[in-house]
């Protein structure tokens, strides 16, 4: 196994553990506060809505020190959630845990008003790959993301996390 690939390996294998086990960012708000989220939809900013994320309701999805909002995981859905990629590599700006670690970037691929938008979201996070180059930063469409998993930049994590997070600004 290449250098690289250890790196990718011991790079999930550090993801997984903070999703079973990180803090909540909830503890480290005031109460009630509403989590508004910058991400990408198609080389936009948008907002994400995060409701909820800084309450104690134990119907919280979580990622790493976020609580995301309501989880849908075991829910059934008369529509599937489209995919929220979560970018965590080098160069990510947009959104981080309090203490600085974990910035990443958010790519949705549907917004209010396109084909597939429900308000839910399925996280897929998206890793460096072999060809990862941080010049290639920020990817800010769907179509940059699945270029880049072509070309063997990034590569997809499925996480079964499903939440729901409206679309509240931007565009």
């Amino acid at each position: 196994m290449s250098r690289h690939h250890r790196s990718m390996v011991l790079l999930l294998l550090a993801v997984a553990c903070l999703l079973l086990t990180g803090p909540s960012a909830s503890a480290l708000a005031p109460p009630g506060t509403l989590e508004y989220e910058p991400s990408y939809y198609e080389g936009e900013t948008v907002v994400l809505q995060i409701p909820s994320a800084t309450t104690a309701n134990p119907n919280q999805a979580h990622f790493a020190c976020f609580a995301l909002g309501p989880d849908l995981s075991t829910a059934k859905r008369s529509a599937p959630a489209p995919r929220l990629y979560v970018i965590l590599a080098p160069g990510a700006t947009q959104v981080a845990c309090p203490d600085g670690t974990l910035r990443h970037d958010h790519v949705l691929s549907a917004v209010p008003g396109a084909s597939g938008y429900t308000g839910a979201w399925t996280i897929v996070l998206a890793v460096p790959g072999p060809a990862f180059a941080v010049t290639k930063m920020p990817y800010t469409s769907v179509a940059a993301v699945e270029a880049g998993v072509t070309a063997a930049e990034l590569a997809l994590v499925e996480t079964g996390i499903l939440f729901m997070a409206p679309v509240v600004g931007g565009r």
